[in-house]
């Protein structure tokens, strides 16, 4: 058992938190938090608006000239060191030499990096020779696939400068409806700066001073933060559905919070029954299945959790698994299978859903390489913590908790990866694997709470890293994040304190 000294420091600690979650809910009940600012948003909105925001670029580039691109992969290195260069007008030949070729998911990268340059005359080493991008481009746009709304735009934009870029102007002015078909009436492109940056370039080469082209450029302009940055989309529908799950059962958070949460969740469920991360997008199996997880033993209105069921159910692949979108070229992730296992196993009375094969299929992966890997975050204690839940009492499920708690630093905490400082959000993560798993070593456990009650800040908060792939392999950091993670190790020492087990129903 912990010391009473200890258990005062985390109830402290919590009540810090839960304070926190009270001040910074939204009236409709959500919390959403502006993410850090990084080199990509930033550098191709600078390119886009060029000499139509003068003053903007002007201040983008002074924030440019002293960031770095991320180094944790290879493409996301080569991706932000290309829009760097070309934003504050380097001499640098575009490399795409070092980046991904071979994965679907990541090779829309090195073609929006490929296209942006074509269009701004610049030389680019690597990547498919211009008319075979040309072709290959054209030919995704007639193809009839489902993609991700924003990804839509983003082809059909690559297209239209391909084509203006390489010679005919007329296919690149008849695929202008179809981009601004997607346009709200903000001026945006799903309020995501990197969508809708690529579309202004695109209307800017085939439908310049049009009255899309003037609200796309009063949107970009709007939205620069005082620092000089742009940032990538925020995500109220997750973050409410992490602060929902992080702070379930505190008695404060659930008289003054829990309720308009719930409710905020029900109202913006969408038609197919799903939830996408954040308003006005289309639904995805990562966001729906953790919105399930946290509503569980709750009565949101409207038959919300019916709705979510269902529409789980119709997502799953033929051979049991899950996609993250709703898309042809979006493999089955290991967090994703995760979240809808668990999830479904909340309601075992409500659906019919097969979960054997999800569960084998998690089991495989591991022994397949001898861990977990979360293709939404970054580091072992996330993919850890969510796999275990999923698969519940297991025996890879203690293997893989000594593999993590091994990792654990001198201070007390856990790195997000083996061998960086320690991170409250992963060890808050590495808790709660901890408590679910009934481990409990007193002196371990000490130096975890030491290390959290440390780094909490005087409002409640913790300081946090990029450790959130978005888009993929890139990595923003988002506060309420840190901070959900962050107290779910403070909860699962409360929890495990108090005789309780943490991954019972109610506190998952």
């Amino acid at each position: 058992m912990l010391s009473l000294s200890v258990h005062s420091q985390v109830n402290l600690a919590l009540d810090a938190a839960v304070g926190n979650c009270v001040r910074t809910q939204r009236a409709d009940g959500a919390w959403e938090s502006i993410p850090d600012p990084r080199i990509t948003e930033t550098a191709l909105t600078a390119l886009a608006l060029g000499i139509h925001a003068p003053d903007a670029v002007a201040k983008a580039r002074v924030w440019l000239k002293s960031a770095q691109p991320q180094s944790h992969d290879q493409t996301a290195w080569a991706f932000e060191n290309a829009l760097l260069a070309m934003a504050l007008d380097k001499p640098d030949v575009v490399s795409l030499e070092q980046s991904s070729e071979a994965n679907v998911v990541l090779s829309s990268r090195n073609r929006l990096v490929q296209v942006v340059a074509l269009c701004r005359g610049r030389a680019v080493r690597g990547g498919a020779p211009p008319e075979q991008l040309r072709a290959e481009t054209e030919h995704a746009v007639g193809v009839t696939t489902r993609l991700k709304r924003w990804s839509h735009v983003e082809l059909l934009s690559c297209h239209v400068l391909l084509e203006c870029a390489l010679g005919d102007r007329s296919k690149a002015k008849a695929a202008i409806p179809a981009i601004v078909a997607h346009q709200s009436d903000s001026g945006s492109f799903y309020d995501n700066p990197v969508t809708t940056a690529l579309a202004f370039l695109a209307l800017d080469s085939a439908a310049r001073d049009t009255t899309h082209w003037q609200k796309t450029r009063q949107y970009l302009t709007s939205t620069q933060q005082p620092d000089g940055t742009w940032r990538f989309c925020s995500s109220d529908v997750w973050d409410t559905t992490l602060t929902l799950r992080s702070f379930r059962g505190l008695p404060e958070f659930e008289a003054s919070c829990a309720e308009a949460a719930v409710d905020f969740l029900a109202a913006n469920q969408n038609e197919d029954g799903g939830w996408s991360f954040r308003q006005g997008v289309e639904s995805d199996n990562d966001t729906a299945s953790a919105v399930m997880i946290s509503l569980a033993g709750r009565r949101p209105p409207g038959g919300a959790t019916l709705g979510g069921l269902a529409y789980l159910a119709d997502q799953q692949t033929s051979d049991g698994l899950w996609q993250t979108w709703q898309s042809r070229d979006d493999p089955p992730v290991e967090d994703v299978v995760a979240h809808v296992v668990s999830a479904l196993s909340l309601y075992p009375f409500d659906h019919d859903v097969v979960l054997a094969p999800a569960r084998r299929w998690l089991v495989d992966r591991w022994r397949a390489r001898g861990r977990w890997t979360a293709s939404w975050y970054r580091g072992l204690p996330y993919a850890t913590r969510e796999v275990s839940h999923a698969l519940g009492a297991h025996p890879l499920v203690d293997r893989a908790l000594d593999d993590l708690v091994a990792t654990r630093n001198d201070d007390g905490g856990w790195p997000t990866v083996a061998g960086e400082p320690s991170s409250p959000s992963a060890t808050g993560l590495v808790m709660a694997c901890m408590a679910n798993s009934g481990a409990f070593d007193p002196p371990t456990w000490e130096a975890a709470i030491d290390y959290l009650v440390g780094t909490q800040q005087g409002d409640g908060t913790w300081p946090g890293t990029p450790e959130m792939f978005g888009p993929r392999p890139l990595l923003t950091h988002f506060q309420t994040h840190t901070q959900a993670f962050a107290a779910l190790g403070l909860r699962a020492a409360r929890c495990y304190q108090t005789g309780g087990r943490f991954g019972a129903r109610g506190t998952k």
